[in-house]
């Protein structure tokens, strides 16, 4: 069982829950859902997948690694993705097989939660990049996109549209 800082706690709690639901799904659907458009116009269901286990979460855990370790996370660690980086990501793991996939986000799942464990109380105020922007800030954004439940949603929606075309 981890443990976390006070003012960790409620963002892992988020991202914990968040996780397992996203692993109960994948491991109830069949294979050819993956390949099926989703929601997300021009994307697969796996396309959206392989969004979730190689995309903005890495970019949180380099930062994590970077505060656990004592160094200084430089501003252009905290830009967003662009879209041709995003897509980039995504169309190399439409080469991956289906299961690299899925070990790719419950990997990094647990990975993200085992680096929110190591922080401290005291790093909440760490300063990241530039100005007065700091790392309980960046945790509470992450709190409330909740990045992998949305997507989940967009995942569920392609679901039904499945089952009833077949029934």
């Amino acid at each position: 069982m981890r443990t976390f800082a006070s003012w960790v706690q409620p963002v892992a709690s988020v991202l914990a829950v968040d996780a397992e639901e996203v692993r109960t799904f994948i491991r109830a659907v069949a294979g050819p859902f993956w390949e099926e458009p989703s929601v997300v116009e021009g994307w697969t269901n796996r396309d959206v997948l392989a969004h979730m286990g190689g995309g903005n979460d890495q970019m949180l855990q380099s930062v994590l690694r970077t505060v656990i370790a004592g160094g200084t996370v430089e501003p252009a660690a905290l830009e967003p993705d662009t879209d041709a980086e995003n897509a980039a990501r995504v169309a190399e793991r439409r080469l991956w097989p289906l299961i690299r996939v899925i070990d790719e986000y419950e990997s990094g799942a647990e990975e993200l939660l085992g680096l929110l464990a190591q922080l401290r109380e005291d790093q909440r105020d760490v300063p990241l990049g530039a100005g007065s922007f700091t790392l309980g800030k960046l945790l509470r954004i992450v709190e409330h996109e909740r990045h992998d439940r949305l997507h989940l949603r967009q995942l569920e929606a392609s679901w039904p549209k499945r089952s009833d075309a077949r029934a």
